[in-house]
């Protein structure tokens, strides 16, 4: 083989080695690009599903906030938490079981 022949196959393999790496990159770019999508959707979905779980939660507060408002819950509230009642309620305490024995300092087997 004589010179010009060897130079012109060397120059054949760096551009097909050139081909071959830029074909290479490219598909290590797009792959890699294609991965950080799917995960990228992943989070997308799951951020969306958050966002309708607070959505649920937020409509609950809103309506635990108008029964607040209502004079019956005030009712409740004062009468379960507070003990307070109408002055012209009489107040009736049933003992059962449980609690008889709790306030003797004994505890109730079943």
């Amino acid at each position: 083989m004589n010179e010009k022949t060897k130079s012109l196959i060397r120059r054949r393999m760096i551009i097909a080695l050139a081909i071959v790496v830029t074909v290479l990159f490219t598909a290590y770019i797009y792959l890699a690009n294609a991965i950080k999508i799917y995960e990228l959707d992943q989070q997308k979905i799951q951020i969306a599903q958050e966002i309708e779980n607070e959505k649920i939660r937020s409509n609950q507060l809103d309506e635990q906030v108008k029964q607040m408002g209502s004079k019956n819950y005030v009712e409740n509230f004062a009468r379960k938490y507070l003990g307070l009642y109408y002055p012209d309620e009489t107040i009736v305490i049933v003992e059962t079981q449980e609690n008889a024995a709790e306030s003797d300092g004994q505890t109730v087997e079943q």
